[in-house]
């Protein structure tokens, strides 16, 4: 006698694939769940897809914009945990003494190998200066500030704006600190704006440090000429340390010449009444407590 439809003879067992067909066949609603089910599944994992594949894409190719959202939220005057939300925890925490307002704390941030952020703040963790240096001709973040010289605001885009163009800004009333040292020492030229009423009460400063490479945008000088023109400095001007400070004003030709051959690689800022005197030496990250594996030390500075 003939199996009936569905059933086997005695003795004879249905595979699990045979037994789900069958149940999927007598049970619709089943079936529209499993095909919903699996619906969902597949959207899940083409939005997982899509969502990695667009973090990856921003971090390598597109990563330029979130870093300078970040950057646009940061001032100083804010505080610490203002900046950490913003770019995670400092890489380098040391002690300062013997500044303009007491004891204070030098925190050193590198969120990307691409720039570093670094922040003085004081025993309220708030930042008293901050400043930010590129250490990539790709990462040109942007700052805004009065320049009552000008009478209008002015942009400085790090890796991008001349150096000289800054001293426009300072030539009045501004400084310019310099160090050259050794082969392995630190280098850095800046320019200083002191803080008045037109600049909402905040100093600023522009300039190169060898925390990164220095951009050249058109070089008429070899780097022995940076040696020769700060051991002028040094005799004309009493350094008062490593450093030589010279009025704007009083600045040489020489001293010109020598920003305009290069972009700014870092923009700093104090809060309101506080000057660059907070930094001991060095404004900014100081390369020297930095690893040379990760600041490139040796290697950077005028070619």
């Amino acid at each position: 006698m003939g199996e009936r439809e569905g059933e086997r003879g005695q003795g004879e067992k249905f595979t699990l694939g045979e037994r789900f067909k069958s149940l999927t066949e007598r049970n619709l609603t089943l079936v529209v769940i499993l095909y919903v089910s699996s619906a969902i599944t597949a959207v899940s994992t083409f939005i997982t897809a899509y969502v990695t594949g667009g973090r990856w894409y921003q971090q390598h190719f597109n990563w330029q914009a979130g870093e300078y959202a970040k950057l646009a939220k940061l001032h100083a005057g804010f505080t610490l945990d203002k900046f950490e939300e913003q770019l995670g925890r400092p890489s380098i925490q040391i002690s300062l003494s013997k500044t303009s307002l007491g004891n204070l704390t030098q925190s050193t941030f590198q969120p990307r190998s691409e720039y570093w952020v670094d922040a003085v703040t004081d025993s309220r963790k708030r930042v008293v200066a901050y400043a930010v240096t590129s250490c990539s001709a790709d990462f040109n973040p942007s700052f805004t500030y009065w320049d009552d010289q000008r009478g209008r605001g002015e942009t400085v885009s790090l890796n991008r704006t001349r150096f000289s163009s800054v001293f426009l800004s300072i030539r009045d009333t501004g400084t310019v600190k310099a160090n050259y040292s050794g082969s392995m020492g630190p280098k850095y030229y800046f320019a200083i704006k002191p803080w008045n009423a037109y600049s909402i009460n905040r100093s600023y400063a522009w300039g190169v440090t060898n925390l990164c490479p220095w951009r050249a945008l058109k070089l008429a000088h070899p780097s022995d000429v940076w040696l020769d023109w700060f051991n002028r400095q040094v005799q004309r001007f009493d350094t008062g340390g490593y450093a030589v400070t010279v009025p704007a004003k009083d600045l040489d030709k020489l001293g010109r010449d020598l920003m305009s051959e290069y972009a700014v690689n870092t923009y700093a800022e104090t809060a309101p009444t506080v000057d660059f005197n907070v930094y001991p030496e060095q404004i900014g990250a100081n390369p020297m407590l930095i690893p040379p594996a990760l600041s490139k030390l040796p290697w950077n500075g005028p070619p």
